[in-house]
Order: C-alpha cells, then structure tokens, then sequence
C-alpha cells in the first residue's frame, strides 16, 4: 500500500510541476542533452508515441503551438538515505535525471514520437535508492506554451520502471482540456 500511496504522490508532484512550468528553450529535438555519466552496459532507450485528437493537433498547429514529453527518472529513497539525509531523500522520490523533447511543426504530423536516447545514471545516486537495478521514469505531455501561458492538453501519463519503458514504444494519448475523453 506504501508504495502505490508513493507512487500516486510522485505522479501528481510531477505533473503539477510539468503542468505549472515551461522548461528551458531549447532545440525541437531535445530540450536538455543528457549529461555524461557512469557508463551503462544497457541501453534504455526509448521512444513515446503521442495519439492527439483531431481538436488537439488543429489547435497546436493553428497556434504554432509545440508539444513537450518530459521523462523524470526516479527511485524510492532507502532507508538508509533518508537516515544520512541524502539531499532529495526528504521527498517520496529520490531524482536521478530529467530530461524532455519538444516537438513541434511537421514533427506533429501523423503520429509524433519523442525519442528519448538512452542515459547512464549515476552509480552513487542509485545506491541511495530501494531499488538500485530497476530506477523509474515518470512521463508526462503538455504544451509548450507558445500560444498561451496555460497547458492546452490533457494527456495520458505513464510511470513504470525504465526497464518496461525500454521494452516497447510507450504510447500517450492528448485531447484538449474540457474535450470530451479520449
């Protein structure tokens, strides 16, 4: 039960966040390049289709408006860190990355997908975390604020370990906030 009350928390944070802020300007690719870290012998790669209504892809491209998928890799904090007072280990959620892609143009044509390349988390920061070999990644999708200081989408979400993520293309869907479900 701790974990599923954990990961319901995390989930709404992380949204409220990615609802409330805009991340920085940045190519339409990728928003923030992964730094280099410790080296990973697996690739966890992976990619995000995004199903828009019809309403939600005439409104971005009327607007110019882009599209943003942010990837917030995680992991519980153990005991252990919360003990030492590991910076982050306060929260239900210990940080270990984040990233996002911006699409935005031609890149909403069809099925648009945000590649996210494999990263390398640091070895020292999984340590501190209940589940070193199965770190998180919490995915969310909103407007890039072009046209409005508002979020335009209400979109799926998805939280899994990296591990699932990697698998297979995760698939997201948008409509417009207000419209009717998807």
């Amino acid at each position: 039960m701790r974990s599923v009350v954990r990961a319901w928390m995390v989930a709404a944070s992380i949204a409220g966040i990615a609802a409330c802020e805009r991340g920085p300007e940045s190519s339409p690719k990728e928003a923030t390049p992964a730094a280099p870290r410790a080296a990973n012998t697996t690739s966890n790669a992976f990619d995000v289709e995004i199903t828009l209504t019809p309403a939600a892809r005439e409104r971005l491209v009327s607007q110019h408006e882009s599209l943003i998928v942010s990837a917030d890799y995680f992991g519980d904090p153990s005991a252990k860190a919360q003990a030492q007072h590991v910076p982050g280990s306060e929260n239900p959620w210990l940080t270990l990355h984040r990233t996002q892609v911006e699409l935005q143009g031609a890149q909403l044509d069809g099925t648009p997908v945000a590649h996210f390349p494999a990263v390398s988390l640091d070895a020292k920061q999984l340590a501190w975390t209940e589940a070193p070999d199965a770190p998180q990644v919490n995915l969310n999708v909103y407007s890039g604020r072009r046209s409005s200081p508002d979020n335009l989408l209400d979109c799926t979400m998805f939280q899994d370990t990296l591990a699932v993520a990697s698998r297979a293309p995760i698939r997201l869907a948008c409509g417009l906030i207000g419209e009717a479900p998807r």
